[in-house]
């Protein structure tokens, strides 16, 4: 478990259990309908599920949640692997953060921020030397607040109807 400090309380980051699946469920959700209403369109609310949850607790990813006086403000998973998107660049020295997520209540607080340096942190620990995320392309303000926080840019790689841009730290 770690605990930060924000502006005026600490944010608990600690590893999900099972039974909490719906929050992170409702986590997901929000974020999508809320980058939805700015017309960006990276997460549906109707593409994530209960069953998508269980499986990163069940499939050796680390799953976190983050609360601010016992709420759910915040989450993110790191996983070991992601051939899928990172392709060749693929390796074991890296880990890699998805499903990044806070809860639009608590804009302002740095909550962000506090979890992608935890997550570095947890990174780091597991004796890994880059830390990876992806992103939209079109998300040109996700893109900036990556790079604010010192991520650096590898590229961009394109799906069907979609690009994602990659980013490493070290």
């Amino acid at each position: 478990m770690k605990t930060s400090e924000t502006s005026n309380s600490s944010i608990v980051i600690r590893s999900a259990s099972l039974s909490e699946a719906p929050i992170i469920l409702n986590l997901w959700q929000n974020s999508a309908k809320w980058l939805n209403s700015k017309g960006i369109y990276q997460w549906r609310p109707e593409f994530f599920n209960v069953d998508q949850v269980i499986e990163f607790l069940t499939n050796g990813s680390d799953v976190y949640i983050a609360e601010l006086n016992s709420e759910a403000v915040g989450t993110y998973i790191i996983t070991w692997s992601d051939p899928y998107i990172w392709g060749e660049l693929d390796n074991n020295d890296s880990g890699y953060i998805h499903r990044f997520a806070v809860n639009r209540d608590y804009i302002g607080k740095k909550i962000g921020y506090t979890l992608l340096k935890t997550a570095e942190q947890q990174i780091k620990t597991k004796g890994k030397t880059f830390v990876r995320l992806d992103c939209m392309a079109a998300n040109n303000k996700l893109n900036a607040y990556y790079q604010d926080y010192g991520f650096n840019y590898i590229r961009t790689i394109n799906g069907e109807g979609w690009s994602a841009n990659l980013y490493e730290k070290q």
